[in-house]
């Protein structure tokens, strides 16, 4: 706190320059002031707090008429459950979750007391799945690790809350319903997020001979700007509230083809967790 306390006390000071600039000049001009501060504590912030390896795409596409496009970057693979756990033992870390019997809660901010994560979370065989996106990250007692073979498939019995709060955490936000349709649609002729067409060669979805439930992110390969599940895997919440709920895009492996669409929404509450949710990120 003291030494926070320094340099938020030395931000005030407005140094000349003498034969070499301050050591606290950020922004070149070889003052310190405010400018400086904020850069300061920007870098702090980004060295403090590692970020998942992300793969972003910069996409600019002006969406499906009369809705929003999208122009910024969007993650090129559903987030996984690797991505996940780093985000899990930070937050422990930094004392923003917490575990409550099978669920990893959160303890701090607007969405303290909610459940993000659900550790015990058994998967569905309702299609013959043999463990049905069932949930791999696990609590030691003291830190989150990932069942060996899953660290690259897409976290699942991920809540709304879980996925809005890794963004957050980040600085990163879940995209709307519309900005991800915008991107899965790509130029507005794709019928699927792989394409006009879809079979189990390209995506994974109800009885398309995946009978492991969730596959590796990008297994699939990419399509329209670089993307990959887009169409099936799992479904992944969007911030686009419809009533108390969520709208959930994409379709999944559990759910038949017809749910892959990209014109395709369905919905679901917030505190809702399954084996075939999941999200991506957007910035």
């Amino acid at each position: 706190m003291n030494k926070i306390f320094l340099i938020m006390l030395i931000s005030f000071i407005t140094v000349p320059s003498f034969a070499a600039c301050p050591s606290m000049d950020f922004t070149g001009d070889c003052q310190v002031g405010f400018a400086d501060f904020a850069k300061f504590a920007e870098q702090w912030l980004d060295e403090g707090i590692p970020e998942p390896d992300i793969s972003w795409v910069a996409i600019s596409d002006t969406g499906v008429p009369g809705h929003e496009g999208f122009i910024g970057e969007m993650s090129k693979y559903e987030t996984t459950n690797a991505q996940y756990c780093q985000y899990l033992n930070a937050a422990y870390a930094s004392g923003d979750i917490t575990i409550s019997g099978s669920y990893v809660v959160g303890a701090s901010g607007s969405y303290s007391g909610r459940n993000y994560y659900y550790l015990a979370g058994a998967g569905d065989t309702s299609n013959g799945a043999t463990y049905g996106g069932a949930a791999r990250i696990n609590w030691s007692g003291s830190s989150f690790t990932v069942d060996s073979g899953f660290g690259n498939h897409p976290v699942t019995y991920i809540s709304w809350y879980g996925a809005t709060a890794f963004c957050n955490y980040y600085g990163w936000r879940l995209p709307t319903e519309w900005e991800w349709q915008a991107v899965a649609d790509y130029n507005g002729s794709y019928t699927y997020g792989c394409g006009t067409t879809i079979n189990n060669s390209i995506a994974n979805y109800y009885n398309s001979m995946h009978p492991n439930g969730t596959t590796a992110v990008g297994a699939f390969g990419t399509y329209g700007y670089g993307m990959c599940d887009m169409a099936g895997n799992v479904y992944e919440w969007t911030s686009t509230v419809f009533d108390i709920s969520r709208v959930i895009r994409g379709g999944c492996w559990l759910y038949s083809v017809s749910n892959c669409t990209v014109s395709f929404s369905n919905f679901d509450y917030p505190n809702d967790m399954y084996g075939y949710y999941g999200f991506r990120v957007c910035r």
